[in-house]
């Protein structure tokens, strides 16, 4: 009895009643708005792991392919009769003219390769092709290409079955895929390598698909990152035209934990959803992205619905325990009072938890509005129900942020006079509602004038208003 001052059982029981009920329908309804959120995520985890079946194949046989062209060089039979005879050489170079017609040939024959194939350069994306003998030293190579020795030295450490790769390099800020293949003798099966054929191909606009355009979902992009040894990650490319410097970006993320859906920005710094598909014949990971804002616009749509359902329901409430306290005795009208304050201070927490769902800054910032607007007032002399009603005034400041779009409480830039007009028609909806409902507190005045003060009228306002403007500012 003591939460309702003086109001007798009967109305003590059904005020407890019905708070207990406003409290399952806020529950009820933010359990529901977590399960279609859940599910959603759950759908697009399926779907953006049966997308990126076709990328993570794609990506594979890009890879074989580059092994397949490495592997038929270190097996052309001119290489290796070359590279033997270097080989078994007293000094590094012969001057027997069929000595020079090899290396001409050999020559020639990269440089042909230079322009086709797997390792051809282009004009977006550089690679090219190299023949080292046993000593790593450069027999035959395309324009201009000269393959890293730390690369190489790396790639030959971890040789397996002839082949190695593919490593990762970088060439002009850009990262470029590095393959290796050793050259055997023609006789000698499990011999000591006599020389390397090595290969390097960027990772350009044709790496995603066959017709140089990416294949996304929905507006999203893939990238791929590479997983070193020590667990470092490392960009290799994206179809994302716009690249962002942030290291604890979603797709990094993904790529940590493959198969598992993450949300967060991504490498623009858009919140998005990421999941990671591990490439089986690389240590290469595939992240496939979505933008949250596409992924999750219905559900967040229908959560919007059911928190209007919810503002709706709470105010038929309010309205119908207002008009059961009227009818209260005389002597208990101050007691009734307290407890319609008490109650609107409830109200108002649920409503705040409803704008904390869409804007979480928000809450926080109308609680401090109502407190400071409060300790003013009571500066200003300013006592009992008037106090009561600037402080709740205050606090419900910002319910019109419901009926906004959510895209524009986070918007970062400056807003437009369509957007503003909108927060403007955001405030005029909750001001309607509050109107509807019967309270002895002037709250729909005191809101109506501090709106007016923050849109620039000079008219007349009710004292209140001021202090809540000025402490919305601070």
């Amino acid at each position: 009895m003591s939460a309702f001052g003086n109001i007798n059982l009967k109305h003590a029981g059904w005020g407890a009643a019905v708070f207990g009920i406003v409290l399952a329908l806020v529950a009820g309804v933010f359990l529901v708005a977590e399960n279609q959120r859940s599910f959603e995520i759950g759908r697009w985890q399926a779907r953006l792991r049966a997308g990126s079946a076709e990328p993570a194949r794609r990506v594979g046989d890009w890879v074989a392919d580059s092994r397949r062209q490495l592997r038929s060089v270190a097996v052309n039979p001119t290489v290796q009769i070359y590279l033997a005879e270097r080989a078994t050489a007293k000094s590094s170079l012969r001057a027997a003219p069929e000595e020079q017609a090899q290396a001409l040939f050999l020559q020639s024959y990269v440089a042909s390769l230079g322009m086709r194939g797997a390792f051809a350069a282009n004009d977006t994306a550089g690679a090219g092709l190299a023949i080292l003998d046993a000593h790593r030293r450069v027999v035959a190579a395309t324009a201009g290409y000269l393959p890293p020795p730390r690369v190489v030295e790396a790639l030959i450490a971890t040789l397996k079955n002839g082949e190695a790769g593919p490593g990762v390099t970088g060439v002009n800020g850009m990262a470029q895929s590095v393959f290796l293949a050793s050259v055997l003798p023609l006789q000698g099966f499990g011999a000591a390598p006599i020389g390397y054929v090595v290969g390097e191909r960027a990772f350009g606009a044709g790496f995603w698909a066959s017709d140089g355009s990416p294949v996304a979902i929905d507006g999203g992009h893939e990238s791929l990152i590479s997983v070193g040894r020590n667990g470092r990650l490392v960009l290799l490319g994206t179809s994302s035209k716009a690249l962002g410097r942030i290291a604890q970006s979603g797709e990094f993320a993904a790529a940590r934990t493959p198969l598992r859906l993450r949300r967060a920005a991504d490498l623009a710094g858009n919140d998005a959803l990421h999941l990671g598909v591990a490439v089986q014949e690389a240590p290469w990971v595939l992240v496939e992205s979505v933008p949250a804002k596409t992924a999750l616009a219905g559900v967040e749509d229908r959560i919007s619905g059911l928190i209007l359902i919810l503002l709706l329901a709470l105010a038929a409430i309010i309205a119908a325990i207002l008009a059961l306290w009227r009818h209260a005795a005389a002597q208990q009208m101050a007691a009734a009072r307290a407890a319609s304050v008490k109650l609107y201070r409830g109200v108002a927490e649920l409503l705040l938890l409803a704008i904390d769902q869409r804007d979480p800054r928000a809450a926080a910032h109308s609680h401090r509005v109502g407190c400071l607007s409060r300790a003013v007032a009571a500066r200003l002399g300013e006592k009992g129900a008037p106090l009561d009603a600037i402080e709740l005034a205050g606090v419900l400041l910002n319910v019109g942020k419901l009926f906004v779009p959510a895209a524009l409480l986070t918007k970062s830039e400056a807003l437009e006079a369509m957007e503003r007009r909108q927060f403007e028609e955001g405030s005029s909806r909750w001001l309607d509602l509050l109107r509807r409902m019967p309270c002895e507190l002037p709250l729909e005045e005191i809101l109506h004038s501090a709106y007016g003060l923050m849109q620039g009228n000079r008219g007349p306002a009710h004292p209140g208003a001021f202090i809540i403007a000025a402490c919305n500012m601070a």
